[in-house]
C-alpha cells in the first residue's frame, strides 16, 4: 500500500522538509538526495535508503525500480517542490542513513586528495566527482570543509558522492600519520622551493592537498608538504580550487598510465 502525503502538515512530510537543514542532518545522521540518477545511485552503493518520496506525476509516468527496504510515499505535484532544495525537481527525493567512516584506512597503492578548509559545497562536490573519475582512494575533508551532506555538494558530485569514499573530519594528526606511512603529501603553494606539477613524483604514494578558496593550505600543513604550482600563462590570478584538485590528479593519473 502506497502512503499519500496531500498536505504539508503530514508527519513525513515535515521530517524530509526538515532536513534541508544541517542541524537536523546531523542530529538525525541522516541526509537527502534529489533526482533520478543520484537516487539510483544511492540504491546500487551501500548506503541505506530510509523514504523515497515521489511526487504524484513522477509515479504515475516513470518505470523506476524503488528501494525494496525503504517507505514510500506519493506526494501531490503542488506540494512536492517544497521538499527539494533544487528549482525544477525531477519528481524524486530520497532519505539516507549517513555511513560510518571509523573504518578507514590508507592503502598504498591508491592516491588520495585531501581538502583543507574547502568551504564552498560546489567546489567540494566538484573534487569528490573528480577523484571519483580518476580512480582516487577517497577524498579526505578536514573539520572546517564546507557541509557534506548539504544538498549542494550532493548534487555538484553528479553521484559520485556514492562512488568513493568520502571521510569527513579528517584531522591534521591522521594526515600526518599517513606521511608517517610513507605518502608523500602535496600542495599547490608559491615558495621558493615550489616545482611545476609536472615534476612532482605523483608514482609514489601521494597525498595531494587542495587548499580553503580564499587562504589556501594552513600553515602547519604547508610546514609537512612538496609545493607545487600550476603555471599561470594569463593575467588570472590563480585557478578555481576545484580546477586545481583536477589538473594535479589528472596529472597524477597521467603520470601512473606511463610503463616503466
Amino acid at each position: 500500500m502506497i502512503d499519500i502525503i496531500s498536505t504539508t502538515k503530514n508527519k513525513t512530510y515535515k521530517y524530509i522538509k526538515a532536513l534541508q537543514q544541517k542541524k537536523t542532518r546531523m542530529r538525525e545522521r541522516r541526509f537527502t538526495v534529489e533526482g533520478i540518477k543520484s537516487v539510483r545511485e544511492a540504491a546500487a552503493s551501500a548506503m541505506r535508503i530510509a523514504i523515497t518520496a515521489v511526487s504524484e506525476s513522477f509515479y504515475g509516468n516513470e518505470n523506476f525500480d524503488y528501494p525494496a527496504e525503504a517507505g514510500l510515499f506519493v506526494v501531490k505535484d503542488e506540494l512536492f517542490a517544497g521538499l527539494c532544495d533544487t528549482k525544477t525537481p525531477q519528481g524524486i527525493i530520497a532519505v539516507i542513513d549517513m555511513p560510518s567512516h571509523s573504518d578507514f584506512s590508507a592503502i598504498a597503492g591508491k592516491p588520495y586528495i585531501f581538502c583543507d578548509n574547502v568551504s564552498d559545497p560546489g567546489n567540494l562536490g566538484t573534487i569528490i566527482r573528480t577523484a571519483d573519475a580518476a580512480g582516487f582512494g577517497a577524498v579526505l575533508l578536514s573539520p572546517g570543509c564546507a557541509d557534506l551532506y548539504s544538498p549542494k555538494t550532493v548534487r555538484s558530485s553528479m553521484g559520485s558522492f556514492f562512488n568513493i569514499d568520502v571521510v569527513p573530519d579528517f584531522e591534521m594528526p591522521r594526515l600526518f600519520e599517513m606521511k608517517k606511512q610513507g605518502f608523500e603529501l602535496y600542495c599547490g603553494a608559491l615558495r621558493k622551493d615550489s616545482m611545476n606539477y609536472t615534476s612532482a613524483d605523483f608514482k609514489k604514494p601521494s597525498v595531494i592537498i587542495v587548499g580553503n578558496e580564499a587562504n589556501g593550505v594552513c600553515d602547519e600543513i604547508l610546514a609537512e608538504c612538496r609545493h607545487i604550482i600550476i603555471p599561470i600563462q594569463g593575467c588570472a590570478e590563480s585557478l578555481n580550487a576545484a580546477v586545481a584538485a583536477a589538473v594535479m590528479m589528472y596529472e597524477l593519473v597521467r603520470q601512473r598510465s606511463i610503463q616503466g
